[in-house]
C-alpha cells in the first residue's frame, strides 16, 4: 500500500514557542482530509514521565463552537511546515477550543515492528465466576437443609417488573470501559453499525473494494474490534504514515502494549457539538492494515498487515428465522465481550419485547488446546423477563474468558457458533414441591418422582421423572433434592470445594463441560452420612479405614455437606427457580419366607 512520497520533517519541542502558528488535518465529513488552523499557546514541560504536553488553540470547521472532538485524536499538528505531533487531548466542558498535542518525537519513537505477544495471565483469575447470583443463592438455601436449618421445600422464585434493553453502543461502551484509557482527553469515538434488514440482505461481510483506500495523514481511521453483519470500533485520526508503517490517535487505545488489532479506514458523518465533550458520528469503511502497539504515546500498526479474527454465527429461530455473521478481534481480554455484544446485537434485530419473552440459547465454541486436535465445548440454558437477554453477558463471556486467558496453558478460539430461539410468555418457573414414595427396599432401581412447578404466569405443571438407584445402595436414610443444574453447580462448590479449584487446563475443561444451565432439572439422592474433607478435596471413595485414620488425627478433618449417591438431569424449557426436598428410608430387604432354615 503506497504512502506519500515524502515525510515532513519533524520540529523538535524545544523549538515550538507560544505564539506559533500552523495548521492541522482532519476529516470533518466523508472522507476527505481538511485543514484547520492552530495557535501555540505554549508547552507544558514533563507533563508526565518523559513527555510534555504541547497546548494549543483551534480554528476552524466550527471547533469555536464544537472545541476538541473524540475522534480528532491523532490529528496531526503542523509549524513551520514541520510535523510538531498529535492532537490528542481535550477536556470536558472547556469553554475554548484549546487541545493538547503530543510531540512527534514521542510518536515516532513508537516500536517499529509487531512482537509476539507474551501471554498474558490477566491476576485474578477466579473459576467461581461460572457460579450465578441466582445460584448461589438457591445453593445456600440447600446447604442449610444438610445443616438442618433449612426447610425441604424452597421459596418459589418468579418475580420481575418490565424492563428495558439498553442501547448497543451504550453496552459496547459499558463493556470496554473498563479495559478503556479514562480522563478527560479527545479519547477515539466508539462507531456503532447495528444489525439490521439491510445487514440480511447481504447475509454476510461487505465485500471488500476492489483497490483498498490509502491511510494519509489526518484520515479517518478506526481500531475495528467487530465487523460484518454489525460494526464495533473506535474512531481516531492518521497522525503518520511513512511506506507502510502507520501512527494514529496521539494517545492509548487501552494501553495494551503488544497488540494485534485490525486496522480500518473510516468514513464521517459529521461532528456532533456537546456541552461536555464533542465527538465524531462515522461509519466504518475496509481492514487497510493491523495495530501492533498500544501504548502511552499513540497506536502504531501497518498498512497491508492482517490481524486475527475469530468467526461468529448466530442463528435465531421462531417466527422470523434470521441468521448472521461477525468477525470479532482476536484477544484474550476483549474477545469475550466482543462475542456477547454481537449475540446481543442479533437478539435487538429479531426481537422488541424487554420483559415477556424468554431465549433459550446454546453456544457452540472450537477450541485448539496446545497442539491437541480441536475440541467442542457446549453451553446452553434459558433466560426469561426483564433483564434476562442482558443478563447472558456472565453466561456467554466467563467460559470464553477463563480458558482465553487461563494460566495453565495455551488455549485458542477458532469459531463461535450461537443458535437461540426467542418465544412470547414468560419462561420462568419454580420448583414447589416433590412427591415421592418415601420407603423403598433395598435392591431397588428405580425411584418414580413427581415435581409439582408454577410457571411465571401462574400456571401448575407437574413432571414425572424415574430417578435410578444403585442396585447395591444400603439400607438407611436419604434425601431426594430436586433443583436446576445451576443451583447443584453452585452446591457442589460449597460441599466440594475443590472443583472450583482447577489444576491443569484438563481439570478446567472439565468443570467447563459440567451442567449448569437454570433449564435443566436435577434429581439428586444424597445420603446421610457426610465424607471426610482433606485440603478441600473430598476422599468420596477412599476406603472406611483410611477415612477413619483422617477422621481421628490431631487435628479434626473437615467433612462435606452430603454424599450424592444417585443423580439424574432432565432439560425443560424454563428457567428453574427453587428447589424441594423429600426424605428417603432404604429398607432392609425381607428373606423369603423359610430362608435360612434346614429341611
Amino acid at each position: 500500500m503506497a504512502a506519500s512520497a515524502a515525510t515532513p520533517d519533524i520540529i523538535p519541542v524545544d523549538e515550538i514557542k507560544p505564539g506559533m502558528q500552523g495548521y492541522g488535518l482532519t476529516v470533518f465529513a466523508g472522507s476527505r482530509v481538511d485543514t484547520f488552523s492552530v495557535r501555540v499557546l505554549g508547552v507544558q514541560q514533563n507533563a508526565r514521565v518523559q513527555g510534555s504536553l504541547v497546548l494549543v488553540e483551534v480554528a476552524g470547521h466550527g471547533l469555536e463552537l464544537s472545541s476538541i472532538a473524540q475522534g480528532m485524536s491523532g490529528s496531526p499538528v503542523y509549524l513551520d511546515g514541520r510535523f510538531a505531533g498529535a492532537l490528542a487531548f481535550g477536556w470536558e466542558g472547556a469553554l475554548a477550543p484549546i487541545g493538547g498535542v503530543t510531540p512527534a518525537g514521542e510518536m515516532l519513537a513508537l516500536p517499529q515492528a509487531p512482537v509476539t505477544a507474551q501471554p498474558r495471565h490477566a491476576g485474578g483469575w477466579d473459576a467461581g465466576r461460572l457460579l450465578s447470583d441466582a445460584g448461589r443463592e438457591g445453593a445456600r438455601g440447600l446447604a442449610a437443609v444438610f445443616d438442618g436449618e433449612g426447610t425441604t421445600v424452597a421459596a418459589p422464585v418468579v418475580a420481575g417488573a418490565a424492563g428495558a434493553w439498553p442501547d448497543v453502543l451504550d453496552l459496547g461502551a459499558e463493556l470496554l470501559a473498563p479495559l478503556a484509557a479514562g480522563g478527560d482527553v479527545a479519547a477515539p469515538s466508539w462507531l456503532c453499525r447495528p444489525a439490521s434488514a439491510a445487514a440480511l440482505a447481504q447475509g454476510c461481510s461487505a465485500p471488500a473494494p476492489a483497490v483498498a483506500p490509502t491511510l494519509v495523514p489526518g484520515a479517518a481511521c478506526a481500531v475495528s474490534l467487530v465487523s460484518g453483519d454489525a460494526d464495533l470500533g473506535a474512531i481516531g485520526t492518521v497522525s503518520w504514515v511513512d511506506g507502510d508503517r502507520v501512527l494514529i490517535f496521539g494517545h492509548p487505545l487501552m494501553q495494551r502494549g503488544p497488540v494485534d488489532l485490525p486496522l480500518a479506514a473510516a468514513d464521517i458523518v459529521t461532528i456532533l457539538p456537546s456541552r461536555r465533550i464533542s465527538f465524531k458520528i462515522g461509519s466504518p469503511g475496509p481492514v487497510v492494515g493491523a495495530v501492533h502497539h498500544d501504548l502511552r504515546a499513540g497506536v502504531a500498526g501497518r498498512l497491508g498487515a492482517s490481524a486475527p479474527v475469530v468467526p461468529v454465527d448466530v442463528r435465531l429461530t421462531g417466527a422470523a428465522p434470521r441468521s448472521y455473521h461477525f468477525d470479532v478481534a482476536d484477544d484474550a481480554q476483549l474477545t469475550p465481550m466482543l462475542v456477547f455484544w454481537s449475540f446481543y446485537n442479533a437478539l435487538l434485530a429479531g426481537s422488541d419485547d424487554a420483559s415477556r419473552q424468554s431465549v433459550t440459547w446454546r453456544m457452540e465454541t472450537t477450541w485448539r488446546l496446545g497442539g491437541a486436535a480441536p475440541r467442542q465445548l457446549v453451553q446452553q440454558g434459558v433466560v426469561s423477563g426483564p433483564g434476562g437477554a442482558a443478563a447472558l453477558g456472565a453466561d456467554l463471556m466467563t467460559p470464553l474468558a477463563l480458558l482465553m486467558d487461563n494460566p495453565f496453558g495455551p488455549a485458542h478460539l477458532d469459531k463461535v457458533a450461537i443458535s437461540a430461539t426467542i418465544v412470547p410468555g414468560r419462561g420462568e418457573a419454580a420448583i414447589t414441591a416433590l412427591g415421592a414414595s418415601r420407603r423403598v427396599e433395598a435392591g431397588a432401581t428405580r425411584l418414580p418422582v413427581t415435581i409439582e412447578l408454577r410457571d411465571g404466569e401462574g400456571r401448575a405443571h407437574t413432571l414425572p421423572v424415574d430417578v435410578p438407584l444403585p442396585s447395591a445402595l444400603p439400607a438407611g436414610a436419604y434425601r431426594v433434592v430436586a433443583a436446576s443444574a445451576a443451583e447443584f453447580f453452585a452446591f457442589e462448590a460449597q460441599r466440594a470445594p475443590d472443583r472450583l479449584q482447577p489444576e491443569r487446563l484438563a481439570d478446567l475443561w472439565e468443570l467447563l463441560e459440567s451442567e449448569r444451565s437454570p433449564s435443566t432439572l436435577v434429581l439428586t439422592v444424597f445420603a446421610a452420612d457426610r465424607p471426610v474433607m482433606v485440603g478441600g478435596r473430598e476422599l468420596a471413595a477412599a476406603p472406611g479405614s483410611v477415612s477413619r485414620v483422617v477422621a481421628t488425627g490431631r487435628q479434626p478433618a473437615d467433612q462435606a455437606l452430603a454424599r450424592p449417591v444417585a443423580r439424574i438431569a432432565v432439560p425443560t424449557g424454563w428457567a428453574l427457580g427453587g428447589h424441594a426436598v423429600r426424605t428417603l428410608e432404604v429398607a432392609p430387604a425381607v428373606p423369603a419366607a423359610g430362608a435360612g432354615r434346614r429341611p
